[in-house]
């Protein structure tokens, strides 16, 4: 089902930037000859989601953007790594292959608490399930054997970037890349 006129599918995320942007790519270019998953994605629509607000009514977007700027106002910038990858869904064949954030996930997790928090009065429901941040590499798995365990030989170098800012993506379906900036949300905090 797709999106109603006048409304816009959104969600706050954390970009990827500079070398750890660039060894991403690289990397899931690499492993897309050793695993055979249906979608990857595009290596500038990778990024860590906060919340996932679904379908906004365009004139809601400058309700939901200053409520976002306060939270980024009050979160001082810190760094995250690449970390291992990983895998939701069955063992054998998984839906998503996933890199995980390493560094300081705290201040990532403190990040996400507060958009949900700010979000709440506007009508957006936080999730109910337990915030598991990661960078979607690819989704559902095809191959014909049973999906191998990662090799931890294949995992990216854990290259650093700086999060100075997150931002609120509209989502353009059958485009390359899908996400667009609509926002973007300085951290000030001091």
């Amino acid at each position: 089902m797709g999106t109603q006129p006048g409304q816009e599918r959104v969600f706050a995320a954390v970009p990827i930037k500079g070398k750890a942007a660039q060894t991403l790519a690289a990397w899931s270019r690499m492993v897309q000859e050793h695993y055979l998953f249906r979608r990857w994605t595009y290596a500038e629509d990778m990024h860590i989601t906060l919340q996932f607000f679904g379908d906004v009514d365009v004139e809601q977007l400058p309700q939901l953007c200053t409520a976002l700027q306060k939270t980024a106002a009050e979160s001082q910038p810190f760094q995250l790594q690449l970390g291992p990858a990983g895998i939701f869904g069955n063992p054998l064949a998984p839906r998503v292959l996933w890199i995980g954030p390493e560094g300081d996930t705290d201040s990532l997790h403190h990040l996400q608490s507060g958009v949900q928090q700010v979000c709440i009065p506007l009508g957006f429901v936080p999730e109910q399930r337990p915030y598991h941040p990661h960078l979607t590499v690819a989704r559902k798995y095809n191959g014909n054997e049973p999906f191998a365990d990662l090799s931890t030989d294949l995992y990216p170098s854990p290259d650093c970037w700086l999060v100075e800012e997150f931002v609120l993506y509209r989502t353009r379906l059958g485009h390359q890349p899908m996400y667009e900036v609509a926002g973007q949300f300085p951290l000030l905090g001091r």
